[in-house]
């Protein structure tokens, strides 16, 4: 699944992302993003993001705010463990991050780097997030250019204890795709 969504990223980097506006017309934005979580250890799900931007300097720096559902099933710990490890299978995520895009008119995906709080299963950890993305506008979209395609790769890093065991630093990655609306 991690090749085919570095593979994806490849491909909307460098043909899907179009030339937009030199500098952004708007400061604000929010967006619906689905995709795919995948949980250090536990496999694959799907991921759903809602996420609110405010933009800087014509869209080249931004602070954004992310909530995000997802599980931690797997079928694979279920048929060998026959048990749960945790109260439920429910993931919820909250990020807090500072993006840069160098050149918000072309091909080059911006970075984020940022802190998420992540409650697996009815337990809560704070980690760090970095990662990549782009913002296209769709210019002429529904008669205006107030819409927009992004996509976003996205690490949260943190310590991780599962039954007591030793801590490990665990790698959650998430990739999601979505509409944007600028205001």
């Amino acid at each position: 699944m991690r090749v085919h969504t570095w593979s994806l990223l490849l491909v909307l980097t460098t043909v899907a992302a179009i030339p937009s506006y030199a500098q952004m017309p708007y400061s604000n934005s929010i967006s619906l993003s689905v995709g795919a979580y995948a949980a250090s250890g536990f496999g694959t799900n799907p991921h759903y993001a809602a996420r609110y931007n405010y933009f800087v300097s014509g869209g080249r720096f931004f602070v954004e705010g992310t909530f995000g559902l997802s599980s931690l099933r797997s079928n694979v710990l279920s048929s060998v463990t026959r048990s749960q490890l945790f109260e439920s299978e429910r993931l919820y995520t909250y990020e807090f991050v500072a993006g840069f895009d160098p050149f918000p008119s072309s091909y080059v995906p911006f970075m984020i780097l940022g802190v998420a709080g992540i409650n697996q299963g009815g337990q809560s950890t704070f980690a760090g997030v970095i990662g990549l993305g782009k913002r296209i506008p769709l210019k002429g979209a529904f008669g205006g250019n107030q819409f927009g395609f992004r996509y976003d790769v996205r690490d949260q890093i943190f310590s991780q204890r599962i039954l007591n065991d030793e801590p490990f630093v665990s790698h959650n990655i998430a990739f999601t795709v979505g509409i944007q609306f600028y205001f």
